[in-house]
Protein backbone atom coordinates (compact mmCIF):
# COMPACT_ATOMS: atom_id res chain seq x y z
CA UNK A 1 0.00 0.00 0.00
CA UNK A 2 1.49 3.33 -0.57
CA UNK A 3 1.47 6.44 1.60
CA UNK A 4 -1.27 9.03 1.08
CA UNK A 5 -0.10 11.74 -1.14
CA UNK A 6 0.37 15.00 0.26
CA UNK A 7 -1.07 18.58 -0.42
CA UNK A 8 -0.06 20.07 -3.15
CA UNK A 9 -0.05 23.59 -1.82
CA UNK A 10 3.63 23.43 -1.22
CA UNK A 11 5.44 22.88 -4.86
CA UNK A 12 8.95 23.76 -6.15
CA UNK A 13 9.38 24.07 -9.93
CA UNK A 14 11.86 22.57 -11.43
CA UNK A 15 12.61 22.26 -15.35
CA UNK A 16 9.58 22.10 -18.22
CA UNK A 17 6.68 20.16 -17.14
CA UNK A 18 4.49 20.22 -13.84
CA UNK A 19 5.97 21.13 -10.63
CA UNK A 20 7.25 18.76 -7.74
CA UNK A 21 5.35 18.47 -4.51
CA UNK A 22 7.10 18.83 -0.79
CA UNK A 23 6.70 16.62 1.20
CA UNK A 24 8.73 14.74 3.92
CA UNK A 25 10.84 11.90 3.21
CA UNK A 26 9.43 8.51 4.29
CA UNK A 27 11.49 6.46 6.87
CA UNK A 28 14.14 4.08 5.69
CA UNK A 29 12.84 0.56 5.21
CA UNK A 30 14.78 -2.48 6.13
CA UNK A 31 17.41 -4.66 3.32
CA UNK A 32 14.38 -7.09 2.18
CA UNK A 33 12.02 -4.07 1.14
CA UNK A 34 14.71 -3.63 -1.29
CA UNK A 35 15.60 -6.87 -2.00
CA UNK A 36 13.59 -6.77 -5.61
CA UNK A 37 15.70 -3.97 -7.30
CA UNK A 38 18.57 -6.39 -6.17
CA UNK A 39 17.60 -8.96 -8.05
CA UNK A 40 17.27 -7.59 -10.95
CA UNK A 41 20.93 -6.03 -10.69
CA UNK A 42 21.90 -9.20 -9.62
CA UNK A 43 20.27 -11.51 -12.34
CA UNK A 44 19.28 -9.81 -15.20
CA UNK A 45 22.75 -10.29 -16.98
CA UNK A 46 21.95 -13.69 -16.76
CA UNK A 47 20.62 -12.88 -19.55
CA UNK A 48 23.08 -11.90 -22.30
CA UNK A 49 26.69 -11.45 -20.36
CA UNK A 50 26.78 -13.91 -18.35
CA UNK A 51 25.74 -16.57 -19.68
CA UNK A 52 25.87 -15.95 -23.25
CA UNK A 53 28.35 -13.12 -24.38
CA UNK A 54 31.18 -13.79 -21.87
CA UNK A 55 31.03 -17.63 -22.14
CA UNK A 56 31.35 -16.96 -25.77
CA UNK A 57 34.43 -14.45 -25.88
CA UNK A 58 36.13 -17.07 -23.38
CA UNK A 59 35.47 -19.85 -25.12
CA UNK A 60 36.60 -18.62 -28.43
CA UNK A 61 39.68 -16.57 -27.12
CA UNK A 62 40.77 -18.04 -24.16
CA UNK A 63 41.90 -15.37 -21.31
CA UNK A 64 42.59 -12.83 -24.04
CA UNK A 65 39.54 -10.97 -22.94
CA UNK A 66 38.80 -11.86 -19.18
CA UNK A 67 40.79 -8.85 -17.39
CA UNK A 68 37.99 -6.53 -18.78
CA UNK A 69 35.16 -7.80 -16.74
CA UNK A 70 35.75 -6.59 -12.90
CA UNK A 71 36.41 -3.07 -14.60
CA UNK A 72 33.60 -3.43 -16.78
CA UNK A 73 31.01 -4.74 -14.07
CA UNK A 74 32.04 -2.45 -11.22
CA UNK A 75 31.62 1.03 -13.47
CA UNK A 76 28.05 0.37 -13.58
CA UNK A 77 27.94 1.30 -9.30
CA UNK A 78 27.95 4.53 -10.43
CA UNK A 79 25.30 5.13 -12.94
CA UNK A 80 23.45 2.57 -11.15
CA UNK A 81 23.46 5.07 -7.91
CA UNK A 82 22.91 8.18 -9.53
CA UNK A 83 19.35 6.94 -11.05
CA UNK A 84 18.66 5.83 -7.72
CA UNK A 85 19.14 9.13 -6.33
CA UNK A 86 16.93 10.64 -8.45
CA UNK A 87 13.78 8.26 -7.46
CA UNK A 88 14.87 8.40 -3.77
CA UNK A 89 14.47 12.34 -4.06
CA UNK A 90 11.47 12.75 -6.32
CA UNK A 91 9.83 9.09 -6.63
CA UNK A 92 9.73 9.90 -10.50
CA UNK A 93 11.18 7.81 -13.07
CA UNK A 94 14.77 9.04 -14.23
CA UNK A 95 12.71 9.61 -17.82
CA UNK A 96 11.02 12.59 -16.02
CA UNK A 97 14.47 14.29 -15.29
CA UNK A 98 15.39 14.01 -19.04
CA UNK A 99 11.98 15.70 -19.76
CA UNK A 100 12.22 18.14 -17.08
CA UNK A 101 15.63 19.28 -18.77
CA UNK A 102 14.10 19.58 -22.26
CA UNK A 103 11.20 17.88 -23.82
CA UNK A 104 13.07 17.73 -27.23
CA UNK A 105 15.48 16.06 -25.29
CA UNK A 106 13.28 13.74 -23.76
CA UNK A 107 11.34 12.84 -27.03
CA UNK A 108 14.82 12.25 -29.44
CA UNK A 109 16.16 10.05 -26.32
CA UNK A 110 12.62 8.31 -26.70
CA UNK A 111 13.09 7.79 -30.27
CA UNK A 112 16.95 6.23 -30.21
CA UNK A 113 15.35 4.05 -27.38
CA UNK A 114 12.53 2.87 -29.43
CA UNK A 115 14.98 1.67 -31.97
CA UNK A 116 17.86 0.83 -29.34
CA UNK A 117 14.30 -1.81 -27.18
CA UNK A 118 13.01 -3.29 -30.48
CA UNK A 119 15.30 -6.52 -30.30
CA UNK A 120 14.93 -8.09 -27.04
CA UNK A 121 12.49 -10.68 -28.32
CA UNK A 122 16.06 -12.13 -29.21
CA UNK A 123 16.20 -13.16 -25.07
CA UNK A 124 12.77 -15.76 -25.41
CA UNK A 125 14.05 -16.92 -28.53
CA UNK A 126 17.89 -17.57 -26.82
CA UNK A 127 16.06 -19.36 -23.89
CA UNK A 128 14.01 -21.24 -26.78
CA UNK A 129 17.31 -22.82 -27.79
CA UNK A 130 17.57 -24.28 -24.58
CA UNK A 131 14.36 -25.43 -24.38
CA UNK A 132 14.29 -27.56 -28.00
CA UNK A 133 17.46 -28.91 -27.65
CA UNK A 134 15.81 -29.73 -23.83
CA UNK A 135 12.72 -31.49 -25.53
CA UNK A 136 13.29 -31.84 -29.23
CA UNK A 137 9.70 -31.21 -29.46
CA UNK A 138 8.12 -30.71 -32.08
CA UNK A 139 9.57 -33.66 -33.83
CA UNK A 140 10.61 -33.28 -37.39
CA UNK A 141 11.00 -29.55 -36.94
CA UNK A 142 14.42 -27.68 -37.55
CA UNK A 143 16.11 -26.10 -35.22
CA UNK A 144 15.05 -22.97 -35.90
CA UNK A 145 11.16 -23.83 -36.28
CA UNK A 146 11.92 -25.39 -32.83
CA UNK A 147 12.96 -22.51 -31.57
CA UNK A 148 10.23 -20.46 -32.93
CA UNK A 149 7.83 -22.79 -31.46
CA UNK A 150 9.19 -22.58 -27.87
CA UNK A 151 9.83 -18.86 -28.28
CA UNK A 152 6.15 -18.01 -29.13
CA UNK A 153 4.88 -20.51 -26.06
CA UNK A 154 7.27 -18.12 -23.85
CA UNK A 155 6.08 -14.72 -25.04
CA UNK A 156 2.36 -16.09 -24.35
CA UNK A 157 3.15 -17.49 -20.84
CA UNK A 158 5.17 -14.18 -19.68
CA UNK A 159 2.86 -11.99 -21.31
CA UNK A 160 0.45 -14.30 -18.66
CA UNK A 161 2.09 -14.02 -15.43
CA UNK A 162 2.19 -9.95 -15.85
CA UNK A 163 -1.54 -9.81 -16.82
CA UNK A 164 -2.85 -12.25 -13.76
CA UNK A 165 -0.73 -10.89 -10.99
CA UNK A 166 -2.13 -9.24 -8.66
CA UNK A 167 1.08 -6.90 -7.95
CA UNK A 168 3.11 -6.74 -11.52
CA UNK A 169 6.33 -6.32 -9.74
CA UNK A 170 6.10 -8.83 -7.20
CA UNK A 171 6.02 -12.18 -9.81
CA UNK A 172 8.31 -10.91 -11.65
CA UNK A 173 10.79 -10.42 -8.19
CA UNK A 174 9.62 -13.97 -7.23
CA UNK A 175 10.48 -15.53 -10.68
CA UNK A 176 13.85 -13.91 -10.82
CA UNK A 177 15.14 -14.91 -7.38
CA UNK A 178 14.11 -18.44 -7.71
CA UNK A 179 16.21 -18.50 -11.34
CA UNK A 180 19.35 -16.84 -9.34
CA UNK A 181 19.58 -19.27 -6.76
CA UNK A 182 19.17 -22.26 -8.79
CA UNK A 183 21.48 -20.67 -11.38
CA UNK A 184 24.13 -19.30 -9.29
CA UNK A 185 24.32 -22.06 -7.11
CA UNK A 186 24.84 -24.93 -9.48
CA UNK A 187 27.37 -22.86 -11.45
CA UNK A 188 29.22 -22.42 -7.78
CA UNK A 189 29.43 -26.47 -7.46
CA UNK A 190 30.30 -27.05 -11.11
CA UNK A 191 32.91 -24.29 -10.81
CA UNK A 192 34.98 -25.37 -7.72
CA UNK A 193 34.76 -29.63 -8.37
CA UNK A 194 37.67 -31.30 -8.83
CA UNK A 195 36.80 -32.23 -12.22
CA UNK A 196 37.24 -28.32 -13.29
CA UNK A 197 38.96 -26.34 -10.68
CA UNK A 198 42.49 -27.66 -11.56
CA UNK A 199 42.47 -23.77 -14.30
CA UNK A 200 41.72 -21.26 -11.79
CA UNK A 201 45.49 -20.43 -10.86
CA UNK A 202 45.64 -19.83 -14.64
CA UNK A 203 42.33 -17.32 -14.87
CA UNK A 204 42.68 -15.81 -12.18
CA UNK A 205 46.42 -14.66 -13.59
CA UNK A 206 44.43 -13.44 -16.73
CA UNK A 207 41.57 -11.24 -14.79
CA UNK A 208 44.52 -9.15 -13.50
CA UNK A 209 47.02 -9.13 -16.90
CA UNK A 210 46.25 -7.14 -19.39
CA UNK A 211 46.10 -8.18 -23.28
CA UNK A 212 45.22 -6.21 -26.31
CA UNK A 213 43.05 -7.88 -28.89
CA UNK A 214 44.10 -11.51 -29.76
CA UNK A 215 46.21 -12.30 -33.47
CA UNK A 216 43.31 -14.47 -34.29
CA UNK A 217 40.59 -11.44 -33.08
CA UNK A 218 37.73 -11.56 -35.77
CA UNK A 219 36.17 -7.94 -36.29
CA UNK A 220 32.87 -9.50 -36.58
CA UNK A 221 33.34 -9.91 -32.76
CA UNK A 222 33.36 -6.38 -32.27
CA UNK A 223 30.03 -6.13 -31.72
CA UNK A 224 29.66 -9.07 -29.08
CA UNK A 225 32.89 -7.21 -27.04
CA UNK A 226 30.71 -4.17 -27.02
CA UNK A 227 27.94 -5.98 -26.31
CA UNK A 228 29.42 -7.83 -23.56
CA UNK A 229 30.72 -4.90 -21.70
CA UNK A 230 27.57 -2.85 -21.74
CA UNK A 231 25.71 -6.24 -20.24
CA UNK A 232 28.23 -7.16 -17.47
CA UNK A 233 25.28 -5.78 -15.11
CA UNK A 234 22.30 -4.57 -17.05
CA UNK A 235 23.82 -2.04 -19.99
CA UNK A 236 22.21 1.45 -21.56
CA UNK A 237 18.72 2.08 -21.49
CA UNK A 238 18.65 -1.17 -18.90
CA UNK A 239 19.84 0.50 -16.61
CA UNK A 240 16.47 2.21 -16.51
CA UNK A 241 15.17 -1.38 -15.29
CA UNK A 242 16.86 -0.72 -11.69
CA UNK A 243 15.61 2.78 -10.73
CA UNK A 244 12.18 1.75 -11.86
CA UNK A 245 12.15 -0.82 -9.84
CA UNK A 246 12.94 0.80 -7.10
CA UNK A 247 9.84 3.22 -7.69
CA UNK A 248 7.87 0.00 -8.01
CA UNK A 249 8.66 -0.88 -4.64
CA UNK A 250 8.24 2.56 -2.86
CA UNK A 251 12.34 3.78 -1.91
CA UNK A 252 12.58 7.37 -0.74
CA UNK A 253 9.61 9.68 -2.46
CA UNK A 254 8.23 6.47 -4.15
CA UNK A 255 6.66 5.76 -1.40
CA UNK A 256 3.59 8.30 -2.34
CA UNK A 257 3.41 6.58 -5.93
CA UNK A 258 0.43 3.56 -5.90
CA UNK A 259 1.34 -0.06 -7.17
CA UNK A 260 0.97 -0.48 -10.65
CA UNK A 261 -2.01 -3.68 -10.13
CA UNK A 262 -3.70 -5.78 -12.61
CA UNK A 263 -6.46 -4.45 -14.04
CA UNK A 264 -8.07 -8.50 -13.88
CA UNK A 265 -6.86 -9.50 -10.18
CA UNK A 266 -6.11 -6.02 -8.13
CA UNK A 267 -7.87 -2.77 -8.05
CA UNK A 268 -5.42 0.01 -10.27
CA UNK A 269 -4.71 2.94 -8.69
CA UNK A 270 -3.94 6.23 -10.14
CA UNK A 271 -0.17 6.70 -10.72
CA UNK A 272 0.93 10.39 -11.01
CA UNK A 273 3.30 11.35 -14.27
CA UNK A 274 5.40 13.88 -11.57
CA UNK A 275 6.36 13.36 -8.24
CA UNK A 276 7.63 15.15 -5.34
CA UNK A 277 10.89 16.65 -3.84
CA UNK A 278 12.06 16.75 0.51
CA UNK A 279 11.15 19.60 2.44
CA UNK A 280 14.90 20.67 3.59
CA UNK A 281 14.96 19.57 7.21
CA UNK A 282 17.63 18.40 9.33
CA UNK A 283 15.37 15.36 9.87
CA UNK A 284 14.47 14.99 6.27
CA UNK A 285 18.40 15.35 5.30
CA UNK A 286 19.05 12.66 7.52
CA UNK A 287 16.30 10.19 5.95
CA UNK A 288 18.14 11.07 2.64
CA UNK A 289 21.30 9.95 3.92
CA UNK A 290 19.63 7.05 5.07
CA UNK A 291 18.02 5.74 2.24
CA UNK A 292 21.41 6.42 -0.07
CA UNK A 293 23.40 4.20 2.16
CA UNK A 294 20.09 1.75 1.76
CA UNK A 295 20.97 2.22 -2.22
CA UNK A 296 24.44 2.14 -2.00
CA UNK A 297 24.25 -1.65 0.11
CA UNK A 298 21.76 -2.78 -2.31
CA UNK A 299 23.69 -1.81 -5.22
CA UNK A 300 26.53 -3.26 -4.32
CA UNK A 301 25.34 -6.60 -3.52
CA UNK A 302 23.71 -6.82 -6.87
CA UNK A 303 26.43 -5.25 -8.73
CA UNK A 304 29.43 -7.99 -6.77
CA UNK A 305 26.92 -10.85 -7.31
CA UNK A 306 26.67 -10.31 -10.87
CA UNK A 307 30.10 -10.04 -11.57
CA UNK A 308 30.77 -13.06 -9.23
CA UNK A 309 28.63 -15.41 -11.41
CA UNK A 310 29.62 -13.89 -14.67
CA UNK A 311 33.57 -14.72 -13.96
CA UNK A 312 31.91 -17.93 -12.91
CA UNK A 313 30.58 -18.25 -16.20
CA UNK A 314 33.57 -17.40 -18.22
CA UNK A 315 35.80 -19.60 -16.08
CA UNK A 316 33.53 -22.68 -17.05
CA UNK A 317 33.95 -21.63 -20.58
CA UNK A 318 37.61 -21.63 -20.34
CA UNK A 319 37.95 -24.78 -18.45
CA UNK A 320 35.28 -27.00 -20.33
CA UNK A 321 34.75 -25.47 -23.98
CA UNK A 322 38.25 -23.91 -24.88
CA UNK A 323 39.61 -27.00 -24.82
CA UNK A 324 37.26 -28.74 -26.95
CA UNK A 325 36.79 -25.14 -29.43
CA UNK A 326 32.86 -25.01 -28.83
CA UNK A 327 31.69 -21.69 -28.27
CA UNK A 328 27.58 -20.52 -27.89
CA UNK A 329 26.35 -19.93 -31.46
CA UNK A 330 23.44 -19.40 -34.25
CA UNK A 331 20.46 -22.06 -32.47
CA UNK A 332 22.95 -23.60 -30.18
CA UNK A 333 23.38 -19.78 -28.05
CA UNK A 334 22.16 -21.37 -25.02
CA UNK A 335 23.11 -24.67 -26.09
CA UNK A 336 26.78 -25.40 -25.17
CA UNK A 337 26.94 -24.28 -22.18
CA UNK A 338 25.19 -27.17 -20.96
CA UNK A 339 28.20 -28.84 -20.99
CA UNK A 340 28.83 -26.54 -17.48
CA UNK A 341 26.76 -29.24 -15.90
CA UNK A 342 27.26 -32.13 -17.97
CA UNK A 343 31.31 -32.38 -17.40
CA UNK A 344 30.29 -33.25 -14.07
CA UNK A 345 27.04 -34.26 -13.55
CA UNK A 346 26.94 -36.50 -17.30
CA UNK A 347 23.62 -36.90 -19.20
CA UNK A 348 21.36 -35.66 -16.10
CA UNK A 349 23.35 -32.43 -15.56
CA UNK A 350 23.31 -30.72 -18.99
CA UNK A 351 19.82 -31.67 -19.35
CA UNK A 352 19.16 -30.17 -16.26
CA UNK A 353 21.41 -26.95 -17.19
CA UNK A 354 19.56 -26.59 -20.26
CA UNK A 355 16.19 -26.48 -18.49
CA UNK A 356 18.05 -23.93 -15.77
CA UNK A 357 19.35 -21.72 -18.60
CA UNK A 358 15.84 -21.64 -20.76
CA UNK A 359 14.44 -20.00 -17.31
CA UNK A 360 18.09 -17.31 -16.90
CA UNK A 361 17.40 -16.02 -20.29
CA UNK A 362 13.27 -16.01 -20.37
CA UNK A 363 13.55 -14.21 -16.50
CA UNK A 364 15.16 -11.47 -18.39
CA UNK A 365 12.68 -11.47 -21.37
CA UNK A 366 9.87 -11.38 -18.59
CA UNK A 367 11.19 -8.17 -16.92
CA UNK A 368 11.49 -6.23 -20.22
CA UNK A 369 8.49 -6.62 -21.04
CA UNK A 370 7.73 -5.37 -17.78
CA UNK A 371 9.52 -2.78 -17.54
CA UNK A 372 9.67 -1.53 -21.32
CA UNK A 373 5.78 -0.65 -20.91
CA UNK A 374 6.38 1.52 -18.10
CA UNK A 375 9.03 3.38 -19.42
CA UNK A 376 7.08 4.28 -22.74
CA UNK A 377 3.73 4.79 -20.21
CA UNK A 378 5.87 7.57 -18.42
CA UNK A 379 7.63 9.06 -21.16
CA UNK A 380 3.95 10.10 -22.86
CA UNK A 381 2.31 10.81 -19.00
CA UNK A 382 5.34 13.25 -18.63
CA UNK A 383 5.43 15.00 -22.28
CA UNK A 384 1.78 15.21 -23.25
CA UNK A 385 -0.85 16.09 -21.52
CA UNK A 386 -3.62 13.84 -23.82
CA UNK A 387 -1.72 11.11 -22.82
CA UNK A 388 -2.82 11.91 -18.67
CA UNK A 389 -5.67 11.22 -19.76
CA UNK A 390 -5.56 7.76 -19.70
CA UNK A 391 -5.01 5.76 -16.65
CA UNK A 392 -1.45 4.91 -16.47
CA UNK A 393 -2.12 1.62 -15.73
CA UNK A 394 -4.51 1.07 -19.35
CA UNK A 395 -1.43 2.03 -21.31
CA UNK A 396 1.07 -0.14 -19.50
CA UNK A 397 -1.13 -3.48 -20.51
CA UNK A 398 -1.84 -1.70 -23.93
CA UNK A 399 1.65 -1.37 -24.55
CA UNK A 400 2.87 -4.86 -22.72
CA UNK A 401 0.28 -6.22 -25.32
CA UNK A 402 1.76 -4.97 -28.20
CA UNK A 403 5.28 -5.40 -27.58
CA UNK A 404 4.25 -9.05 -26.63
CA UNK A 405 3.24 -9.26 -29.98
CA UNK A 406 5.87 -7.21 -32.00
CA UNK A 407 8.93 -8.99 -30.05
CA UNK A 408 6.60 -12.37 -31.10
CA UNK A 409 7.00 -10.91 -35.10
CA UNK A 410 11.05 -9.96 -34.19
CA UNK A 411 12.46 -13.55 -33.59
CA UNK A 412 11.20 -14.15 -37.61
CA UNK A 413 13.67 -12.21 -38.58
CA UNK A 414 16.76 -12.69 -37.11
CA UNK A 415 18.28 -15.63 -35.27
CA UNK A 416 18.89 -15.14 -31.43
CA UNK A 417 22.06 -13.80 -30.92
CA UNK A 418 21.74 -11.36 -33.62
CA UNK A 419 18.69 -9.71 -32.03
CA UNK A 420 20.53 -8.81 -28.83
CA UNK A 421 23.80 -8.04 -30.18
CA UNK A 422 22.18 -5.10 -32.69
CA UNK A 423 20.50 -4.10 -29.12
CA UNK A 424 23.51 -4.50 -27.27
CA UNK A 425 25.62 -1.70 -29.06
CA UNK A 426 23.01 0.34 -29.04
CA UNK A 427 22.36 0.22 -25.29
CA UNK A 428 26.19 0.68 -25.56
CA UNK A 429 25.99 3.82 -27.57
CA UNK A 430 23.65 5.16 -25.76
CA UNK A 431 25.16 4.98 -22.43
CA UNK A 432 27.68 8.37 -22.65
CA UNK A 433 24.30 10.55 -23.03
CA UNK A 434 22.76 8.72 -20.26
CA UNK A 435 25.99 9.37 -18.30
CA UNK A 436 26.65 13.40 -18.93
CA UNK A 437 22.62 13.91 -18.39
CA UNK A 438 23.13 11.67 -15.38
CA UNK A 439 26.02 14.54 -13.74
CA UNK A 440 23.60 17.59 -14.88
CA UNK A 441 20.81 16.04 -12.96
CA UNK A 442 23.08 15.30 -9.96
CA UNK A 443 24.72 18.35 -9.65
CA UNK A 444 22.68 21.02 -11.47
CA UNK A 445 18.92 20.47 -11.82
CA UNK A 446 17.92 18.37 -8.04
CA UNK A 447 20.07 21.21 -5.83
CA UNK A 448 17.93 23.66 -7.13
CA UNK A 449 15.48 22.27 -5.14
CA UNK A 450 17.09 20.20 -2.82
CA UNK A 451 20.63 22.02 -1.54
CA UNK A 452 21.77 19.07 -0.04
CA UNK A 453 21.19 16.16 -2.46
CA UNK A 454 24.78 17.41 -4.44
CA UNK A 455 27.40 14.96 -4.35
CA UNK A 456 31.01 15.50 -3.94
CA UNK A 457 33.21 16.80 -6.16
CA UNK A 458 35.39 13.51 -6.19
CA UNK A 459 31.99 11.61 -6.81
CA UNK A 460 31.93 13.89 -9.95
CA UNK A 461 35.13 12.67 -10.91
CA UNK A 462 34.46 9.37 -10.88
CA UNK A 463 31.92 10.04 -12.74
CA UNK A 464 33.91 12.17 -15.60
CA UNK A 465 35.78 9.64 -15.90
CA UNK A 466 33.53 6.61 -16.33
CA UNK A 467 31.96 8.43 -18.85
CA UNK A 468 35.30 9.35 -20.88
CA UNK A 469 35.72 5.71 -20.79
CA UNK A 470 32.03 4.90 -22.51
CA UNK A 471 32.93 7.80 -24.81
CA UNK A 472 36.26 6.67 -25.93
CA UNK A 473 35.12 3.41 -26.26
CA UNK A 474 31.91 4.06 -28.14
CA UNK A 475 33.83 6.45 -31.10
CA UNK A 476 36.35 3.08 -31.23
CA UNK A 477 33.52 0.64 -31.99
CA UNK A 478 31.89 3.45 -34.80
CA UNK A 479 35.16 4.00 -35.84
CA UNK A 480 36.56 0.34 -36.33
CA UNK A 481 32.82 -0.63 -38.14
CA UNK A 482 32.66 2.28 -40.63
CA UNK A 483 36.44 2.24 -40.78
CA UNK A 484 36.99 5.71 -40.25
CA UNK A 485 40.63 5.39 -38.34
Amino acid sequence: MSRSAPPQEDTVRLGTIEPLRRADLPRVVGPLALLGPGVVLASFGFGSGELIWWPYLTAKYGLALVWLMIPAGLMQWWINYELARYVVLTGESPWAAYTRISRVFSLLYWAFAIVTLAWWGGYASAGATAIAALTGLPPGWSARDQTIFWTLISIVLSYAALLLSRTVHRIVELFMSACIVIGAGGVIVVAFHPAVSGHWPEFVRGLFTYNPLPPNWDPADNSILITSIAFLGLGGFFQLTYPMWLRAVGAGMAAYVPKLKSPITGKPEPIPATGYVPREDEENRLRYRGWMRAIAINNTWGVLVNLFTTILMAYLAFAILHPKGLFPTGYRIVVEQANFWGEVWGEVGFRLFLLVGAALIVDTYIVILDWVPRLYADVLQTNFAWARRVPYTRWYYGLATFFAIWTAVTVFLAQPGELIVWGGVLNFLAWPIMHVVAIYVSYRMLPRAVRWARPSLIWLAVGLTITAVYTYLAIWYIGVTFKLF
